[in-house]
């Protein structure tokens, strides 16, 4: 899982047919693992020196190839195809590796087309063209990629049964760790830190059976409480550890994954990002009523998580954009996939948000037309002074008498700051009171009007006040200056109104809008890089 050949290979060496033997229930042999984990240099190793592994399939039926096919990893396809063409015809065991089917006698290239892995199909397609050709026409089944209940091979592997073994009681130091730690990790102190390290070391240590029944148990459930509390690091720590955690369902057939979309957990869900192939298996569950985890994305939060960030219009941009990143995680068919009430996900993520979209848009039209009538009030003056500057103008020519004065130059530059800043301002409020306020609408373009016109205004305001004071010092330049600055220092405090009053707002549109984008995009690095040192902490390899 964690990539390192170096360690692998003495003892491969020592027992060569390791290579071929199954190191866990569903009967994954290295290769698979190697495959699932997205480590090509470690699977060119395998391939080039344990030829057989190849072939070796799992209690499914599947080959590594099958799951590089449906992880879309085409270097990794291209290293086993070249190894396996370069094998003489009387050393394939199953022919072309390629068309080797999966569990229910399905293509490859079905395989990765319903994966949505374009490249992979194009690759398989170049491979395989010919031989495709004639199989088909003899066994046209084999195109559809469905068994008799109209299921693809996935399907059935994601309903394989899973048996949860009974759960032990729980020791006081377990019942210690977990409320001090599934908590969160921000909410840790030192000892919290020390105890999470030393558990940790002491779980790593157990054999299957122990850490099956500690992690899944019905009394423990440890992994479950983490992603419910959004406890990203734990969760990364045991995955690394047990890989098998991550396609773990509860008594409701809901992945760590799921629990994490339904409490809005976004630091947990993008763990799924880092896990290799295995996302693929845990993206095409459903529960009891068909939704697979995009519904459950479209849905509500659970009431906890409703009053996250201030204002309906920014909890419905939030739900958008989780919404948006777990559209991006699960398989292109399922994005108009129907459950059993015949809803697609967007279908329920608009009947559920439909309140919330008319409190946003009542929000906004609130907050915009206030900021409007502002903005109106700064054009006028400014557009006013721009024609009365002090000091007047010259009868002769019209020209400015202080043109050359510092606090003029100061003051004409300011004031026409402000007239655009304010005119751009209400520009940007009226798009938001003429907006068809849609759903998506709340996604970037709502949140970026408001951004735009909060800021114009802010300018306005600022260079309005600067304008002043210039003309103050223009006013009281004879030997009144000591009355300027006084005037000049009160002249901050509407500014300093403004910031205090709506900086709270603008911050947190501006994060909600663009910083949560940053926080959605998953870490791209594989989980299973991550490897414990004898000390017990978590370091990423190399």
């Amino acid at each position: 899982m964690s990539g390192e050949w170096e360690t692998a290979k003495p003892t491969l060496e020592k027992f060569p047919e390791e290579a071929q033997a199954y190191i866990n229930r569903h009967g994954e042999t290295a290769l698979h693992i190697a495959t699932l984990a997205n480590h090509a240099h470690f699977v060119e190793q395998l391939v080039d020196k344990y030829t057989k592994s190849l072939y070796t399939k799992t209690c499914a039926g599947y080959t590594a190839f099958f799951y590089a096919a449906a992880s879309g990893n085409v270097k990794i396809a291209q290293i086993m195809l070249n190894k396996s063409s370069n094998l003489g015809r009387s050393k394939r065991k199953s022919g072309n590796l390629a068309m080797t089917p999966g569990g229910q006698s399905v293509l490859l290239i079905n395989i990765a087309a319903l994966h949505g892995h374009g490249e992979m199909v194009r690759f398989l397609y170049n491979e395989t063209k010919n031989i495709a050709t004639s199989l088909v026409k003899d066994k046209p089944e084999l195109a559809t990629g469905k068994d008799g209940k109209n299921e693809t091979a996935l399907h059935a592997f994601a309903r394989k049964p899973r048996n949860h073994k009974p759960a032990i009681p729980s020791s006081p130091l377990m019942k210690l760790y977990l409320n001090i730690f599934s908590g969160g990790k921000n909410k840790m102190g030192k000892e919290a830190s020390e105890l999470h390290k030393f558990i940790l070391e002491k779980i790593q240590k157990l054999d299957y059976q122990q850490i099956s029944e500690l992690i899944m148990g019905d009394s423990a459930r440890l992994a479950f409480i983490a992603a419910k509390q959004g406890n990203d690091e734990l969760l990364a720590t045991l995955i690394s550890a047990y890989p098998t955690l991550a396609v773990t369902v509860n008594e409701k057939g809901y992945t760590i994954f799921h629990i994490a979309i339904l409490h809005r957990k976004m630091e947990v869900f993008k763990l799924i990002h880092g896990i290799g192939s295995f996302k693929y298996f845990i993206n095409i569950r459903k529960d009891a009523e068909g939704n697979n985890m995009l519904h459950l994305a479209g849905k509500l939060a659970v009431s906890s998580r409703q009053n996250i960030v201030p204002g309906a219009a920014l909890q419905l941009q939030h739900d958008l954009l989780f919404f948006v990143e777990v559209r991006e995680a699960v398989l292109p068919h399922q994005t108009e996939e129907k459950n059993k009430k015949e809803e697609s996900p967007g279908d329920i993520f608009i009947e559920q948000h439909m309140e919330m979209r008319k409190d946003g848009e009542a929000w906004m039209r609130n907050t915009a037309n206030s900021c409007l009538i502002v903005a109106t009030l700064i054009a006028t003056v400014v557009f006013t002074a721009a024609f009365t500057v002090p000091g007047g103008n010259g009868q002769d020519n019209g020209i400015p008498i202080l043109l050359n004065q510092i606090w003029f130059k100061i003051f004409a530059i300011s004031d026409a700051i402000s007239l655009l800043s304010s005119a751009s301002s209400i520009l940007s409020f009226l798009s938001i009171l003429t907006s068809r306020y849609s759903i998506y609408d709340f996604l970037i373009s709502l949140p970026t009007k408001l951004i735009f016109g909060l800021f114009c205004l802010f300018i306005a305001i600022l260079t309005m006040m600067v304008a002043f004071v210039a003309t103050l010092f223009i006013i009281f330049k004879q030997g009144l200056s000591r009355f300027a600055l006084p005037i000049a220092v009160i002249a901050v405090f509407p500014v300093l109104m403004f910031l205090i009053q709506h900086f709270r707002l603008f911050i947190e549109v501006i994060r909600s809008t663009y910083a949560s984008f940053m926080l959605l995009r998953g870490n791209k690095n594989i989980l299973f890089s991550r490897k414990t040192s004898k000390h017990g902490e978590i370091e990423k390899s190399a």
